[in-house]
């Protein structure tokens, strides 16, 4: 019997026995959709993560933060430092050969106004570098020049809601603006920025980015001349020029940091290493999504094995004839392995059916993010036929092992 005469069998054997056939296949439908779930989930988890960091400026990027010493006795170093300032930026922008942006950043918040509008509004001192270093489009005009700098510029970029609430549908470029009572140009506006994290707390409407657009952008010099005096900065971001390089950027900007301070009183994160951390407290769920699969794939297996021992024990006659006429016990090991494989084949086809729907479930009802790809249907088919071959040699190998005359003279 050659390898179409034992699908055609096994075709035939389902056919014949469509009570069994349908036991068996019921814990390969179920693996096989478990399956499909669960990669789906993980690679929407991994592509909605990589999604978000690509609007916070990629992967490329380092976020320096001052470190806080909270104790009692103090080198005459850490006395000394002076904390993340303009200066470092200068001084990373200089001397980093890695570096592609550096964009320092102070906050505040002042008292803005427009006619007879007043607000209280958060003011970001950046240099030209921002709309790189987190992946902020211009929507109309400009941005923040290094002429501006330069010059201690009294221009202003306008975050969209804040330009709503200052200007509603009014034309804003050109207008002047006064921040703490001080005219300001505004010579652009930003492009609004959303992300809308699914599974969080089964809500999808909140933008977890609308903080980019209630600021408003002005040359980081003029936030130090008119507002803070002092340049010490609330953070640096600063990109590679490509993320190979963000280990050799890391040591090139402690290098540059440790000489000019003394001591380390800052920290250097990178985006990667947050998504490594991400990864990790994720590991623990995706660890149960495989123990459900893998145990209804076990549970699929073990059932096929038991009712093809079944099987075998209702057709020893059947095996003592075909060997009596000269089939070998390698044709016997195929047919029945073939046999197993066909059953799980279709269970694995029904279960990709079912997979479907259950990860279009979780995505619509439950608001998980998922993702399916060609990749995942055909890991989770070729386990299902996985299974039908492990499970299905032991029966296999017993059939084949039978002695002719016993099984002609089995009643």
């Amino acid at each position: 019997m050659n390898l179409v005469e034992s699908l055609g069998a096994g075709a035939r054997d389902m056919a014949s026995n469509k009570a069994r056939a349908v036991i068996t296949m019921v814990g390969i439908v179920l693996g096989v959709a478990s399956v499909v779930t669960v990669l789906a989930l993980m690679k929407g988890g991994e592509e909605q993560s990589l999604e978000f960091f690509e609007e916070l400026g990629g992967l490329r990027e380092l976020r320096i933060t001052n470190t806080h010493t909270d104790r009692v006795f103090m080198t005459a170093a850490e006395r000394a430092s002076e904390r993340l300032t303009y200066r470092d930026a200068v001084a990373i922008w200089d001397g980093a050969p890695s570096v592609l942006t550096v964009d320092p950043e102070i906050t505040r918040w002042l008292d803005v106004s427009y006619l007879d509008k007043n607000y209280t509004m958060k003011v970001l001192g950046t240099n030209r570098h921002y709309p790189f270093a987190d992946n902020m489009p211009v929507a109309e005009g400009r941005f923040i020049t290094d002429a501006d700098c330069d010059n201690y510029a009294n221009v202003v970029m306008l975050g969209p809601t804040y330009k709503e609430d200052l200007f509603g549908d009014e034309d804003a470029i050109g207008k002047t603006i006064t921040l703490d009572d001080v005219p300001f140009t505004v010579v652009g506006i930003m492009q609004k920025k959303e992300f809308y994290f699914q599974g969080q707390g089964g809500g999808t409407d909140r933008n977890v980015l609308e903080w980019f657009n209630r600021s408003l952008y002005i040359p980081i010099t003029t936030m130090i001349k008119r507002y803070t005096v002092s340049d010490e900065l609330g953070g640096l971001e600063i990109s590679a020029r490509s993320v190979e390089l963000v280990p050799a950027l890391t040591e090139e900007t402690r290098t540059i940091l440790m000489r000019r301070h003394g001591v380390e009183d800052f920290n250097i994160s990178a985006k990667t290493e947050r998504i490594e951390e991400q990864a990790e407290q994720s590991r623990f769920f995706n660890i149960i999504f495989w123990a459900v699969a893998f145990v209804s794939l076990f549970v699929g297996g073990v059932v096929i094995a038991n009712i093809m021992l079944a099987s075998i024990t209702e057709r020893i006659r059947e095996i003592g004839v075909r060997k009596a006429i000269g089939a070998s016990a390698r044709d016997i090991l195929i047919q029945f392995l073939v046999e197993a494989i066909v059953v799980t084949a279709a269970g694995g086809a029904v279960g990709l059916v079912l997979g479907l729907g259950m990860t279009a479930a979780v995505d619509n009802l439950l608001g998980m993010p998922t993702s399916l790809s060609a990749g995942i249907l055909i890991i989770a088919f070729l386990t299902a036929v996985g299974v039908g071959l492990i499970f299905g040699l032991f029966p296999a190998l017993r059939a084949a092992r039978l002695d002719p005359v016993e099984a002609l003279r089995y009643e």
